[in-house]
C-alpha cells in the first residue's frame, strides 16, 4: 500500500501557534501537513518556518478565492505558490467563491473562476506547484455538472476531490475519482454527521473510506491523501489522533518513504 497521507492544519485556525500545531500533528503520527489558509506574514520567514516544521513535510497548501476575482487575490495567491514551492509543496488547493442561496452561479461567474484558476495553474506549473480546485458545498462549484463546466474551460488546473463534499450533494466519491482521475491532483478526506464534520468513521452519510482508499491504491494514485477535519468537539490534537488511528486500522501506514540515497 503506497498511498501518501498528510494532515491539514485547518482545525487549529488561521492564526495558530505553529510550533504547538506541528507538534500535535507529529505526536499523532502524521509525517506531512497541508498548510491551511494562513497568511504569509503569519507563516513567517522561510528559515524559521523550516525550523518549526522540523521533520514534517509540507505536502500541500490551501487557499480561497472570492468572486469576482481581482489582481489583489491573484498576487496574494502567486506569493503563496512561491512560498509553497520553496517548502516543497506539490499543490495548492483552492475553494470559492461563496454561492448565493437565491440563484445558481452565472456563466460569467463560472468563466471568471475558471480563467483565474487557469492563470494560477500556469504560474504554478512553472514552479512545480499544481493548482487544484476543490468542489465544495455552498461554493461556486458543487456538483458533477459544475465540475465539468470548470474543467471544460481549463487545461492546466487540476482538482482536489473531497469525499465528504461529494457525498453531501448526493454524488458518489468513487465515481468522481474514476471519472476525474486524469485531472485529480490530490484528495481530501473527512466525515460528516448530523450537521457537522466529525472524525473519520463517526459519520452518518455512509462514506466508505476503505473503498475510496482501495480505489486509489489499486490505481497507483501518487497524489497526496489529506485528512482535513475542519472542526472538533474534543480538541484538534485528539481529532488528529483519532483520524490517524482510523487510517491505520484500515491497514495503511502514515510513514512516508525514506529518500533514496543520492537523490535518485
Amino acid at each position: 500500500m503506497s498511498l501518501r497521507f498528510a494532515y491539514s492544519t485547518i482545525n487549529w485556525g488561521e492564526t495558530p501557534d505553529l510550533e504547538t500545531t506541528f507538534g500535535e500533528i507529529r505526536d499523532a503520527g502524521w509525517e506531512a501537513v497541508e498548510l491551511f489558509w494562513h497568511s504569509l506574514d503569519w507563516l513567517g520567514p522561510m528559515p524559521r518556518m523550516l525550523g518549526t516544521l522540523g521533520n514534517l513535510q509540507v505536502a500541500t497548501m490551501f487557499g480561497a478565492v472570492s468572486l469576482p476575482t481581482d489582481k489583489t487575490q491573484l498576487t496574494k495567491l502567486k506569493n503563496h505558490i512561491d512560498y509553497g514551492s520553496e517548502l516543497g509543496a506539490t499543490a495548492i488547493g483552492l475553494v470559492g467563491g461563496n454561492r448565493l442561496r437565491w440563484r445558481p452561479p452565472t456563466a460569467a461567474e463560472y468563466s471568471d473562476l475558471a480563467q483565474f484558476c487557469e492563470e494560477l495553474a500556469v504560474y504554478g506549473e512553472e514552479r512545480g506547484v499544481a493548482v487544484a480546485y476543490h468542489p465544495h458545498v455552498a461554493c461556486t462549484i458543487e456538483t458533477e455538472e459544475e465540475i465539468d463546466t470548470l474543467l471544460a474551460e481549463t487545461s492546466k488546473m487540476t482538482l482536489c476531490l473531497d469525499a465528504s463534499h461529494i457525498a453531501l450533494v448526493d454524488e458518489d466519491p468513487i465515481g468522481h475519482i474514476r471519472k476525474y482521475r486524469e485531472r485529480t491532483n490530490y484528495i481530501h478526506l473527512k466525515d460528516w454527521a448530523r450537521g457537522k464534520f466529525v472524525e473519520m468513521g463517526q459519520g452518518t452519510i455512509n462514506i466508505d473510506f476503505g473503498a475510496i482508499l482501495k480505489e486509489l491504491d489499486d490505481n497507483d494514485f501518487d497524489g497526496w491523501v489529506v485528512v482535513e477535519q475542519s472542526r472538533s468537539d474534543v480538541s484538534p490534537s485528539a481529532s488528529a489522533q483519532a483520524n490517524a488511528d482510523f487510517i491505520r486500522n484500515l491497514g495503511y501506514s502514515l510513514s512516508l518513504p525514506s529518500p533514496v540515497e543520492g537523490g535518485q
